[in-house]
């Protein structure tokens, strides 16, 4: 299976740089290329070459290769949420984005803090790499902030689907 990811190509730069995420990758059996603003990938196996694919993509919204390198693992997942399906206006996008980040980060870092999640903030993009048991969640709070609720809302919302999650033994 042939597949690649499109980057600036000063994030495709920064990719050729990270010798330990490359190695990783191509530990997996996958072959990656970087050619200007194109990183090409391919394997044998579709499943590995997605999370290879996965991992490139980590990297391009902004996350540092230990954090990209952790979709190696089939555990974790990469969610991307574009800021677009929710607002036209840039002004509102904005704010959107404002919301999720919070008075000096702080509520992007409860929402990490509460569901064991990274979150990326980068154009119009949010991006969430975690567990897969947890991403969920994080979706599902940033989705709440998104759609205009109360951010108390959110962290009680977190805290009943952490629960659940444990009472069913998920976690």
């Amino acid at each position: 299976m042939e597949d690649e990811v499109v980057m600036t190509a000063v994030r495709a730069k920064d990719l050729a740089l990270q010798s330990k995420l490359l190695e990783k990758i191509k530990e997996t059996g996958v072959s990656i290329t970087i050619e200007k603003t194109r990183v090409k990938l391919s394997c044998d196996n579709a499943f590995r070459a997605m999370l290879a694919k996965n991992a490139v993509t980590a990297f391009n919204r902004g996350f540092d290769s230990s954090i990209s390198s952790l979709l190696l693992d089939d555990s974790y997942d990469i969610l991307v949420l574009n800021v677009n399906d929710y607002s036209r206006s840039k002004k509102r996008q904005k704010e959107l984005k404002g919301r999720v980040i919070g008075s000096r980060g702080m509520i992007k870092k409860r929402i990490m803090k509460e569901t064991a999640c990274f979150i990326k903030i980068q154009g119009k993009t949010i991006s969430i790499v975690g567990h897969v048991e947890n991403i969920g969640i994080a979706h599902g709070a940033v989705e709440m902030i998104l759609n205009g609720a109360k951010h108390d809302s959110v962290f009680i919302s977190i805290n009943k689907k952490k629960l659940e999650a444990y009472q069913n033994g998920n976690s």
